[in-house]
């Protein structure tokens, strides 16, 4: 990292503006690939000074001491809280059962009515508290809380989410990293409360794929830990700024078989951010598999496929809508159901 940041100072002129910022700091690309795409385009190229000053306190924020050279400096721990509002809907705000009957084989089993599941509109608050501390030369630590509430005015419920989450993130060589991450979860319903847990190790590599193309290729392991069972699983990535400034990411997560649990068999995931009247247009997609089920000795497993979109509709605020479709072996697991909700941008102090 070091020896890019030198070549690149060393190229500087600073007369013209260039479009390093805009086409690099896109929506959802890393900032350590988003650090290099900007550094590669800077070499031997004009470049206005707040360009410069924002590449340079980028990578101090990613723990390079020296930046580009300028004076400004990063504190090397920082805090910062947030609150936010919630407006979604939800498929399942009770954590019910499906009002089908549910039936395997020749028996048939009707459920009780005050257990089925409920959907509608959701709004309420949360709030979060995260950090960063820089402990050594491209070394830091990230860690954070957040807990919301979410009610339904039509029913009278309310959904309660907690989690935490933990990284250190690890600048090895030549733009090689090692990082760690812990994070947990709960979410209490007025049926169900499930908490589930990660463990990650990853090691990334960030890279010129062609002309102005930039791709960072990841490789790592998680332990999975939910309420009933614990999964290892196999995780692949690969996301890439293109030339024309598109994002694009594709994720695949390989778990191991667990006996009688219905747990991921694979899922592959992909994100496109382009710009649509300077703005950030994002379309998901996503694709899994779960198998391993057993209920009453009848096999389940169940194929999930959704897909979604969001898009800035004004200053401040962002609409996301979606649809997902899981196909179970059982019928009475399937679900459709839409997907749609307005993301605030969070209050910063």
């Amino acid at each position: 990292m070091n020896t890019l940041n030198i070549m690149a100072a060393l190229g500087l002129s600073f007369f013209l503006p260039t479009i390093a910022s805009a086409a690099c700091y896109v929506d959802g690309a890393s900032t350590r690939l988003s650090n290099y795409c900007a550094l590669d385009k800077i070499q031997g190229a004009r470049v206005d000074v707040r360009t410069v000053q924002l590449i340079d306190y980028k990578l101090k924020l990613e723990g390079s001491a020296r930046g580009l050279g300028f004076p400004t400096r990063v504190k090397p721990h920082t805090t910062s809280k947030a609150l936010y509002p919630i407006l979604s809907y939800s498929d399942n705000i009770n954590g019910g059962n499906s009002p089908e009957s549910l039936v395997l084989g020749n028996l048939t089993f009707t459920g009780d009515e005050t257990l089925h599941r409920k959907e509608g509109v959701i709004a309420g608050i949360g709030a979060g508290f995260s950090g960063r501390y820089i402990h050594a030369e491209g070394k830091y630590l990230t860690y954070g809380v957040n807990a919301s509430y979410a009610h339904s005015p039509k029913y009278g419920l309310g959904i309660a989410t907690t989690s935490a989450n933990a990284s250190s993130i690890n600048h090895i060589k030549n733009w090689w990293f090692l990082d760690a991450h812990v994070n947990t979860s709960r979410v209490r319903k007025d049926i169900t409360d499930e908490t589930n847990s990660n463990i990650s190790l990853v090691s990334s590599k960030v890279y010129a794929r062609g002309e102005n193309s930039y791709s960072e290729a990841s490789l790592g392991v998680n332990r999975y830990f939910a309420e009933s069972y614990n999964q290892n699983q196999l995780l692949l990535g690969y996301k890439t700024i293109h030339a024309n400034g598109v994002y694009s990411a594709l994720n695949l997560t390989v778990g191991e078989s667990v006996e009688n649990q219905l747990a991921t068999k694979f899922a592959l995931s992909g994100q496109l951010t382009t710009q649509v009247a300077k703005k950030p247009l994002k379309l998901s997609a996503s694709y899994s598999q779960a198998d391993g089920g057993m209920l009453l000795g009848v096999a389940r497993d169940e194929t999930t496929i959704a897909v979604s979109a969001s898009y800035p509709i004004w200053k401040n605020l962002t609409a996301s809508v979606g649809y997902r479709n899981t196909d179970s072996t059982i019928d009475y697991f399937d679900v459709s159901t839409p997907t749609f909700g307005i993301q605030f941008t969070a209050i910063q102090f």
